[in-house]
């Protein structure tokens, strides 16, 4: 999840120069419109010592979603075996058989492509 911040949010965080943890815990809950309890705003801060403004980049980082990207093993060539060798400029169809290694199916339409003019030569 991408937050974009207020620059009036990032001056008032040049602003705040005090070291008083109970300023600071008021200041963390006002910031975040009160969503979290002062128990709360103490553990991310007392977890950034006690930097206001990495503490809510903290409280962010922790509450954007895990996303997950799709996870793939190769199982093996189907086409072309391993070391044969395609005469130059001889068009070919190459195919492998890969599977899911990830904990979750992946979206419809995911494919392999090979993009680009890169030399398959390993």
């Amino acid at each position: 999840m991408e937050v974009d911040l207020d620059p009036e949010l990032m001056q008032k965080f040049s602003c705040l120069g005090t070291t008083d943890k109970d300023v600071l815990i008021s200041e963390f809950q006002r910031l975040l419109g009160f969503q979290l309890n002062p128990a709360g705003c103490a553990f991310f801060l007392d977890m950034t010592n006690w930097n206001l403004q990495a503490a809510i980049g903290a409280y962010y980082d922790f509450e954007s979603p895990n996303i997950s990207v799709p996870s793939m093993s190769f199982v093996k060539d189907v086409t072309i075996g391993e070391g044969e060798s395609i005469p130059p400029d001889t068009q070919f169809i190459k195919t492998w058989r890969i599977q899911n290694s990830g904990a979750e199916a992946w979206p419809p339409g995911v494919c392999l492509n090979m993009s680009g003019e890169t030399s398959l030569d390993m």
